[in-house]
């Protein structure tokens, strides 16, 4: 029998939380303004009822919880939204990023993610960034070891990168797609 390295990530997306207080503050808004012009004109009611519909909206997209499986075996990885496949690829498709922000006084802050193809950009240092490249750059390295992904730095040209899969080719036939391409161009 294989050794089962299965890993598998479970969360909520953040826009479910930002939609629900969305949803509290317009509806409170939205009745205390209608209480206080009862007898006046509605100009801002279009407004408010747009912010309800939003909150309605960021909610019903948001309220899966997702999954995030990857498989070392089989050097896949699959992506469901409550329970619903929604993608399934290789592991060349899925990677661990630095990212780096610069604040207005020109410091810099860094901030960790995994992010791939149809897969949400899920923040691994949680909603804080921190000013300790060191730190989380072995962190991230570390990381994308165990897991067996790719790991880039926040800088597109360094020697930082660790690349352990390549983009696989989908198709074996390249005469008849240069053929093909050939006709468009």
């Amino acid at each position: 029998m294989k050794n089962m390295k299965l890993y598998e990530l479970s969360y909520l997306n953040d826009n479910l939380w930002i939609g629900i207080a969305m949803l509290i503050v317009s509806l409170i808004a939205s009745a205390l303004y209608l209480l206080s012009y009862m007898m006046g004109s509605m100009q801002f009611a279009g407004f408010f009822i747009f912010l309800i519909l939003l909150g309605l909206w960021l909610i019903i997209t948001s309220i899966g919880r997702r999954n995030l499986i990857i498989d070392l075996n089989e050097n896949t990885y699959e992506f469901y939204i409550h329970r619903y496949l929604q993608h399934k690829g290789t592991l060349d498709e899925v990677y661990i990023r630095l990212t780096a922000q610069k604040s207005g006084q020109g410091k810099f802050y860094y901030k960790l993610i995994l992010n791939g193809t149809y897969i949400e950009v899920i923040s691994l240092t949680g909603i804080k960034f921190s000013t300790n490249r060191e730190k989380l750059e072995k962190l991230g390295m570390r990381l994308a070891a165990k897991l067996n992904l790719n790991y880039f730095d926040c800088v597109d040209l360094t020697t930082k990168h660790v690349i352990r899969h390549w983009p696989q080719h989908k198709s074996k036939d390249t005469a008849k797609e240069t053929k093909d391409w050939d006709l468009c161009v």
